[in-house]
């Protein structure tokens, strides 16, 4: 008859691995976006050097505001990051991210201009609806009074550095606001922007 003793230490070995088995089960059944999401915050920016305590402080802020908005919502749902770095230019905040397939990301703030560009360009075609990202956009930057973009009127016209994409702009009456959807030749999205400067 085994003794109370070794009854214990098998109840104790049974437990651990009960719980084991529990967390194995756990990340086994998380969904392959929250997978990519969760990878997608674990990963720190790196900071460009010599970049003073409040600029790092600011692009860090900038960050937490960037990775809880639409735009980097639709890009990280698409691809694992890849990189991220922290950076100023002229006293504007800067935040640039590459993705596993090509995508990236480019953010810049300057508060001393309320001046604000969100660009994001697809690793392949967004499947998504671009307005929806561009319209939450408007909505993070402006709250739900928006700046005015007209979504019923736009105008298209070639993008500057590739011949073979177009850009549908749609533009509004607060703070020179714009948004623009990107596509390319066959009239897939492969890139949105929004900006604006009070």
């Amino acid at each position: 008859m085994p003794s109370s003793e070794s009854v214990r230490r098998c109840i104790v070995v049974a437990k651990g691995l009960a719980l084991g088995v529990i967390g194995l089960l756990a990340a086994c059944s998380a969904s392959p976006a929250g997978e990519r999401a969760a990878q997608s915050t674990a990963t720190g920016c790196v900071t460009d050097a010599g970049l003073s305590p409040q600029d790092a402080e600011a692009g860090a802020s900038l960050q937490r505001t960037v990775e809880a908005g639409p735009f980097y919502a639709a890009i990280a749902g698409t691809a694992d990051l890849a990189s991220c770095r922290i950076g100023n230019d002229s006293g504007a905040a800067m935040l640039e991210y590459k993705f596993s397939d090509g995508g990236w990301m480019r953010v810049t703030r300057d508060a001393r201009i309320e001046y604000s560009s969100h660009e994001v360009r697809f690793g392949s075609a967004y499947a998504g609806s671009p307005l929806d990202v561009l319209t939450g956009a408007e909505q993070a930057v402006f709250d739900a009074d928006g700046c005015g973009l007209d979504w019923r009127q736009s105008e298209r016209s070639p993008a500057a550095d590739d011949a073979t994409a177009t850009e549908t702009i749609y533009r509004g009456s607060v703070c020179n606001c714009q948004a623009r959807v990107r596509t390319d030749s066959a009239g897939r999205t492969v890139g949105l922007i929004f900006r604006s400067t009070c």
